[in-house]
This record gives structure tokens, C-alpha cells and sequence, in this order.
């Protein structure tokens, strides 16, 4: 298992919700403090706000990626938006091949029928994003 694996694995143990506990596992790289990134993803915990719907880990994956990688910064005149959609439609789809979904209720569901945990997902989120960060 890998350091971010484990740091992801040992925020979610500590009441982080998965979108928290995935992205402050990447603050040592990202330009925030844990804090910013830890209030500003409150909110995308179990399925965003809590609504069970779309999973919060491609999304945090996608914005992640956009970051660090393929957004332009330039907003007088944002020329990146394409680039980074289609990596993060990339991103999302790996991540549905592997966890069978992008929907939280469908991925709750199927966890407690496949004997797995969100920080299983979470650790396949950070596998993903890292090989593409290679």
C-alpha cells in the first residue's frame, strides 16, 4: 500500500468524509492548506450532501487532475476547459470500470454485497489518479 493510500485510509478512520479524507491526502502537493481543502469538500461527503447520487471520488479525482495538470490558470481568458474535461471524464470512467459505478447508493449497495468499504474505493481513487500523475 502506498503513503497516500495509507494517509487516505488513516483521515477516513478519523471521521474525514471520503471527499476530505481524499483530498487532504494530496495537500502536500496541492497549492492549499489541509484546512481550506478540508472545509471546502465538506459538504461532497456520501454521494454530495449526503444525497446518495454521484460519488464523490471521480469528482475529487477529476479536480484534483484539473490542478495539478491541465488547467491554465488564465481567468481572463480560460483556454484549458476542454483538456481538462476530457481528462476527467477519463479519470471518472476508470473509475467506474473498477468500482462498477459512479453512483454512492449503487456503490454502498454493492459494498455491502461485495464485502468492501468506502475506503477500499477511496484507496482505488488514488491508484487511479496517481498513475495518471505519473
Amino acid at each position: 500500500m502506498s503513503q497516500r493510500e495509507e494517509k487516505v485510509l488513516s483521515l477516513h478512520t478519523h471521521g474525514y468524509n471520503c471527499a476530505q479524507a481524499l483530498i487532504c491526502s494530496y495537500q502536500d502537493i496541492l497549492p492549499f492548506e489541509e484546512k481550506e481543502l478540508f472545509k471546502l469538500t465538506e459538504g461532497l461527503g456520501r454521494g454530495v450532501a449526503g444525497l446518495e447520487e454521484m460519488c464523490c471520488i471521480p469528482i475529487l479525482i477529476a479536480m484534483i487532475y484539473s490542478c495539478l495538470k491541465t488547467c491554465d490558470g488564465n481567468v481572463e481568458n480560460p483556454q484549458s476547459k476542454l483538456k481538462s474535461y476530457a481528462c476527467g471524464k477519463c479519470l471518472a470512467m476508470d473509475f467506474k470500470e473498477q468500482a462498477g459505478s459512479l453512483c454512492c447508493h449503487t456503490l454502498l449497495k454493492e459494498n455491502k454485497e461485495k464485502k468492501r468499504c468506502c475506503s477500499d474505493l477511496l484507496k482505488m481513487g488514488i491508484a487511479i489518479l496517481d498513475d495518471c500523475l505519473k
